[in-house]
């Protein structure tokens, strides 16, 4: 049962600093700082209706960029576009992995 009180001082940006942390985490201030303070794990940061639709963008974006990627990398592979079919294939697994961790994100 938790009946002790802790007392600390800050300053007023840490404090709005503090509260905005804890409500992107989904916790409680004192959750916030009992968690930090024990070294135990954050839940994983919240994002609001703004940041996800910001990341579902990005990851139309990425989508369009490596489509052009992909025919870039056609061409290449067809003796289309010679000397730069390695770095367009490493490009495109790029784009891929950015699109992979994005989704893994909004998920």
């Amino acid at each position: 049962m938790r009946n002790r009180i802790i007392r600390i001082r800050v300053s007023d940006a840490e404090l709005e600093a503090l509260k905005s942390l804890a409500a992107a985490r989904g916790l409680s201030l004192s959750d916030l700082l009992r968690r930090a303070a024990l070294g135990i794990r954050m839940p994983v940061r919240r994002f609001d209706q703004a940041d996800a639709v910001v990341l579902v963008r990005t990851l139309g974006e990425l989508g369009r960029i490596g489509g052009n990627l992909n025919q870039l990398v056609r061409r290449a592979n067809a003796g289309k576009l010679a000397g730069h079919d390695a770095d367009l294939a490493a490009t495109l697994a790029g784009i891929d992995a950015v699109r992979t961790r994005v989704r893994e994100i909004v998920a």
